[in-house]
């Protein structure tokens, strides 16, 4: 069965759990082992899901996510995690390109390297917030 997680950064930390919707907004609820939990108020626009899939490094790969992937020239530009409703697929857009995620590129040739939200500058927007 895949892993139905989300992540949400809550202050300056990512935390990872299940999304809910509350009256007061996003929450990103941490399911324990012994039936206790914590919840986190999260940033709606920093939501992202697991994409089911790992990196090279065996890093989890969440939409948001930056990747370098082994077939990228020096020319292109690194690929960021989307899902495309169109497609109702994870992929990677890089250079105007989109491209699935799992139909185009093996896990053992991608690496995690950063994310739109911590790393902007990586895909040459340093006002993303």
């Amino acid at each position: 069965m895949r892993e139905i997680l989300f992540r949400g950064k809550f202050g300056n930390e990512w935390k990872y759990g299940f999304l809910s919707i509350e009256p007061q907004g996003l929450v990103i609820k941490e399911q324990y082992k012994n039936n206790t939990s914590n919840v986190w108020h999260i940033y709606a626009d920093t939501v992202g899901q697991y994409t089911g899939l790992t990196d090279k490094n065996g890093t989890k790969i969440f939409e948001g996510d930056i990747l370098d992937f082994s077939d990228r020239s020096d020319g292109d530009g690194y690929g960021v995690v989307v899902y495309d409703t169109n497609e109702t697929e994870f992929g990677i857009v890089y250079d105007s390109l989109f491209e699935g995620l799992g139909r185009h590129y093996h896990s053992k040739n991608i690496e995690v390297i950063g994310n739109i939200y911590d790393n902007p500058e990586l895909v040459g927007d340093e006002n993303n917030d």
